[in-house]
């Protein structure tokens, strides 16, 4: 079965969202787009 889920999104868009349910940053591309950040989030399902 599925355990983990991740997924990115930019600066400008759903960053906060994710993380109010309960997905946490892993990685951060900063200036990518130009002047903007591209966050890399995971949410553990279950432990396997």
């Amino acid at each position: 079965g599925c355990y983990l889920i991740h997924l990115d999104t930019f600066d400008f868009q759903a960053k906060e969202f994710y993380e109010k349910q309960g997905y946490e940053v892993f990685g951060v591309l900063e200036d990518c787009p130009k002047e903007h950040c591209r966050y890399y989030l995971k949410k553990v399902l279950s432990t396997h």
